[in-house]
C-alpha cells in the first residue's frame, strides 16, 4: 500500500510539474500588448492551472512525503518554483516596466546612477538602486528591465529560500522545510497598502529581512567560545581569530548591507538584534538553559547601530521623517479610526466593503499569526527549557519592539507608515506560524498514531495559497489597479516632454505626470533644478464632467490622459469620480485639441479663452 501511495504521489507530481512547465510557456507566449487592468485576468488559464496545480500538488507532496527522499525535495522544487512564477509574472509577461507611482521615481535615480550624474553617498537608500544598475550592465538590458529582474525575481527568491531555512533553525521537525516554504510562498509581508511587490526600498528591505534573521538565528544557536572548546558547529566554522567566525562576519555585513537598502528597516533590525541579546543576557544570568550555549551579538548589534549613526543623518529627510512622527504625536488631527471611515465610504460607492477587503489582503496573515501566537503561548508554558524554544523566545523578543513602533506609527497618524511595520512583523510571524503548523501536524500524528497532524497541515497551508496567490499584486479583486507601466506611457510621456512648450502647465487625470518626469529627467535633477509646471495639477473633477476646460483655465494647459487612467476610472471604478462621459468629451470639446496619441496615451492642449 506505501508503495503504491508513494507511486501515485510521483505520478501526480510529475504530472503537475509538466503542467507547470506548460503554463509557464504559456504566458511567455502571451506578452502584453498594452495596458492590462489586471494581470491575473491577462495571463492566460494555462498559466493558472499549472502554478495552481504545482502548488497544491507539490505542498501536498512535500508535507507527506519522507523527509530525506527525491520526492519530498520534488515537491519543494515544484512549489518554490511555483511561488516565484506568481511573484515574476510582469516579467514573465514581457512588461515595460512595473510599479507606476514611487516605482518611476526610483527608477528616475538609477538612471542618474548609471550616467554618474549622481553618486551613490547622494542617495539615501542606494541599494536596489546600484545593484539595478549592476545587472543592466552585466546582463545587458534596459535599465527597466533590469530592476524587474532584481525586484521580482533576485528578492522574492531569498525570501522563498530563507524563509523555510529560518523555520528549519527553529526546529519544525520533519515538516519544516514544506511547512516554511508553504508559508512564504504566501508572500504575508506584502499588503499592497505600504508593502509592495514593486520597486520600493523599503518593501525590499522587508522580504530580504528574512535572510538576515536566518543568520541571527543560525549565528545564535551555535557554540559561544567561552561555552566549549569542541569543534565549532556547521553553521559558522572558527577562524584563526579566536571569537569571530565567517557566519558572525556575514551577519554583521547583512546588517549593514540592510542599511544601504533602506534604514528605516534597518533601524527595526537593530531594535530586533537588541532585544534579542538583551533576552540571552537575561537568560544567561539567571537560568541554566540553553541560552548558555549561545553566541552573543554585541559586535554585530553594534556594527549596525555604527552604521546606522554614520549613513542616515547625513540626509535631511531622516530628520524631517523623525520630526513629522513626534509631531503628530504632540498634534490633534484626524485619527485613524476616521481615516478608515472615510476609505470605507468610498469602498462602498464601488460596492466593495472593509471586511472584504481585510479578508482578501490579511487572511493569510491573520491565520499565521494565530499560529504563531499558539506557539509562543506554547513556549511560555515549557518556559524556554529546549533550544528550540530558546530560539523561538528570541524571535518573539525581536517582535515587543517592533510591535511598540507599530503602535507609535498607529498613534502619530503619519500616512499608512505603520502598515510598513506590519509588514515587517510579518517576516517573523510566517516563521512562527510555518514552525508552529510543523511542530502542531507533528504532535498530533504522534498523538493519534495517525496521519491526522499531516492532514491538517495540508489543509491549513494549501488551502490559504490560492487567497494568498491572489493578494500577490494589486488587481481589481482588490480595489487596485495594475502596477504596469506600458510602452505606450513610456514612449508618450518622452514625445511630449522632448516637444513641450516649457511655459504650459501640465494637468492629469487624479494627477499630473511628476513620477514619469522623475524619470524621463532623473529624479534628483527634477528635484533640485527642474521646474516643470502643473507636474503634481490634477484636472479638477468637476472640470472633467462639465468639460468646461477653456473657462475653467486662464492659461493653454496640456492635458494627459493613458488608457490606463480610463480603464481605472470607468471599469474598476465605475466613474466615481472622473465619469466616461468626461473622457468621450475630450475630442468633441472646442478649445480642446488633440496633439498625439498611440493608442495608450493621448495629448491634449486647451486653448484658454
Amino acid at each position: 500500500m506505501a508503495r503504491l501511495t508513494h507511486r501515485l504521489a510521483k505520478l501526480a507530481l510529475a504530472a503537475a510539474l509538466v503542467a507547470f512547465t506548460a503554463g509557464v510557456w504559456a504566458a511567455h507566449r502571451a506578452p502584453t500588448t498594452g495596458y492590462e487592468l489586471s494581470l491575473y485576468a491577462a495571463t492566460p488559464d494555462a498559466t493558472w492551472v499549472g502554478v495552481g496545480t504545482a502548488l497544491v500538488v507539490g505542498g501536498a507532496v512535500a508535507l507527506t512525503a519522507p523527509r530525506d527522499g527525491r520526492l519530498h525535495d520534488a515537491g519543494l522544487v515544484a512549489v518554490g518554483a511555483a511561488g516565484l512564477t506568481v511573484f515574476a509574472l510582469p516579467v514573465l509577461r514581457g512588461y515595460a516596466y512595473y510599479g507606476g507611482g514611487d516605482s518611476l521615481t526610483h527608477l528616475g535615480w538609477a538612471s542618474e546612477l548609471a550616467d554618474g550624474s549622481l553618486a551613490v553617498t547622494e542617495l539615501l537608500y542606494p541599494g536596489v538602486h546600484t545593484t539595478s544598475v549592476f545587472v543592466a550592465e552585466a546582463a545587458g538590458v534596459g535599465l527597466p528591465r533590469a530592476i524587474m529582474y532584481v525586484v521580482l525575481v533576485a528578492v522574492p527568491l531569498v525570501y522563498l529560500l530563507f524563509v523555510p531555512l529560518t523555520v528549519q533553525v527553529l526546529g519544525g521537525g520533519r515538516r519544516a522545510l514544506a511547512a516554511g516554504l508553504l508559508a512564504a510562498a504566501l508572500f504575508v509581508p506584502v499588503n499592497n497598502v505600504s508593502v509592495h511587490p514593486v520597486a520600493h526600498p523599503t518593501s525590499q528591505a522587508i522580504m530580504l529581512s528574512a535572510f538576515v534573521l536566518y543568520l541571527l538565528l543560525s549565528y545564535v544557536s551555535g557554540p559561544s567560545a567561552t561555552s566549549t572548546t569542541a569543534s565549532p558547529a556547521p553553521s559558522g566554522s572558527r577562524s584563526r581569530f579566536d571569537g569571530v567566525s565567517g557566519l558572525g562576519v556575514l551577519l554583521a555585513a547583512a546588517g549593514v548591507a540592510v542599511v544601504l537598502v533602506h534604514p528605516q528597516q534597518a533601524v527595526n533590525l537593530a531594535l530586533v538584534f537588541v532585544a534579542v541579546a538583551a533576552l540571552r543576557a537575561v537568560l544567561r544570568r539567571w537560568t541554566d538553559g540553553p541560552a548558555t550555549r549561545h553566541r552573543g551579538i554585541y559586535a554585530q548589534t553594534g556594527v549596525l547601530v555604527v552604521a546606522l549613526a554614520a549613513w542616515a543623518p547625513r540626509f535631511e529627510r531622516v530628520g524631517g521623517a523623525t520630526e513629522a512622527t513626534f509631531g503628530s504625536l504632540l498634534a490633534s488631527g484626524a485619527t485613524a479610526g476616521e481615516v478608515v471611515s472615510q476609505r470605507s465610504t468610498s469602498l462602498t460607492e464601488v460596492g466593495g466593503s472593509i471586511g472584504e477587503l481585510f479578508v482578501k489582503l490579511f487572511l493569510p496573515a491573520t491565520v499565521l499569526s494565530a499560529l504563531a501566537a499558539g506557539l509562543v503561548a506554547f513556549v511560555a508554558y515549557r518556559r524556554l527549557r529546549s533550544d528550540d524554544d530558546t530560539l523561538a523566545g528570541y524571535v518573539v523578543a525581536g517582535m515587543v519592539p517592533l510591535a511598540g513602533a507599530f503602535l507609535v506609527m498607529f498613534a502619530a497618524d503619519i500616512g499608512d507608515q505603520y502598515f510598513r511595520y506590519l509588514g515587517f512583523l510579518m517576516v517573523p510571524v510566517t516563521v512562527l506560524g510555518a514552525a508552529a503548523a510543523a511542530r502542531l501536524a507533528d504532535g498530533l500524528d504522534a498523538q493519534s498514531g495517525r496521519r491526522v497532524g499531516t492532514v491538517v497541515a495540508v489543509v491549513l497551508l494549501v488551502g490559504l495559497v490560492p487567497v494568498g496567490v491572489l493578494a500577490v499584486h494589486p488587481s481589481p479583486y482588490m480595489y487596485q489597479a495594475n502596477s504596469q507601466v506600458a510602452d505606450t506611457e513610456f514612449n508618450g510621456y518622452s514625445n511630449t516632454f522632448d516637444a513641450r512648450e516649457e511655459n504650459v502647465p501640465f494637468a492629469g487625470v487624479r494627477g499630473g505626470p511628476r513620477r514619469f518626469v522623475d524619470y524621463h529627467y532623473g529624479t534628483e535633477y527634477t528635484d533640485e533644478q527642474l521646474e516643470f509646471p502643473g507636474d503634481r495639477t490634477g484636472i479638477p473633477e468637476g472640470v472633467f464632467a462639465a468639460g468646461n476646460y477653456t473657462s475653467a483655465y486662464e492659461a493653454d494647459r496640456y492635458l494627459t490622459v493613458t488608457r490606463g487612467a480610463y480603464l481605472r476610472e470607468v471599469v474598476m471604478w465605475r466613474s466615481f469620480r472622473y465619469p466616461q462621459s468626461g473622457f468621450a468629451a475630450l475630442d468633441a470639446t472646442p478649445g480642446v485639441n488633440r496633439v498625439r496619441a498611440n493608442g495608450g496615451f493621448t495629448l491634449y492642449r486647451v486653448d484658454a479663452e
